[in-house]
């Protein structure tokens, strides 16, 4: 196996003197998924909002490079190559178009390019259809593989799903299942939480269940 992208080591939190997540170890290899399960109030999402750096643990460190760092001192420099996706996929008011080329204005790539971009992400997606109506009213299956959509354009590193799956039909779920497979064919690395380990056959490289704190294999 390739060396780890990136190595969270020893990661605790805790919430009013509450141990939430307690010497947690988690290695993220290029384009492998884990799949992290666990009870409601377990520490899943919070797991996953320390390595996107949208939540300060009390404790943790972080390997790349051959190096180790702290999480604070290199949290900032890594997490341009990691996009947290909620359970709930937010979207911009406007078209399926707006809102999968939204993040595009920060990059470097010109009018051309960004177009050039933006029809591909759409075709592969398979939203071209549905590329000039209302994101907001898609159902609610569309509406995820649209937040996909928008992540991957981004060609992030890490790719982290809080219950994607969440209250999607059975179609809707293998068609999403379909994009993040292509996604990690691509090189792209996946941490996805859910409570159906069976949703996810056919992605899962790892899977990890979150019990008192600790996770276990």
């Amino acid at each position: 196996m390739s060396e780890p992208l990136l190595l969270f080591r020893g990661i605790e939190k805790s919430f009013a003197g509450n141990q939430i997540l307690k010497n947690v170890n988690l290695s993220i290899y290029p384009g492998k998924c884990i799949l992290l399960s666990g009870k409601n109030g377990s520490g899943k999402s919070t797991l996953l909002k320390i390595i996107a750096g949208l939540e300060t643990p009390s404790k943790a460190e972080i390997e790349f490079s051959g190096k180790s760092h702290s999480w604070k001192s290199v949290i900032r420099s890594i997490r341009k190559n990691i996009i947290y996706l909620h359970q709930q996929p937010y979207l911009l008011s406007g078209t399926v178009v707006s809102n999968v080329a939204y993040g595009l204005r920060f990059t470097h790539l010109n009018r051309t390019q960004r177009s050039d971009s933006l029809k591909e992400a759409l075709e592969w997606a398979g939203l071209a259809d549905v590329a000039n109506k209302q994101a907001k009213t898609l159902s609610g299956g569309v509406q995820q593989r649209v937040a996909f959509t928008r992540a991957w354009i981004l060609k992030p590193k890490v790719l982290l799903l809080d219950e994607p799956m969440a209250n999607m039909d059975y179609e809707s779920r293998m068609q999403a299942c379909d994009l993040l497979k292509r996604m990690k064919s691509e090189g792209m690395s996946i941490v996805v939480t859910g409570h159906d380990a069976d949703i996810f056959d056919g992605l899962t490289d790892k899977h990890f269940h979150l019990t008192e704190g600790k996770l276990e294999s």
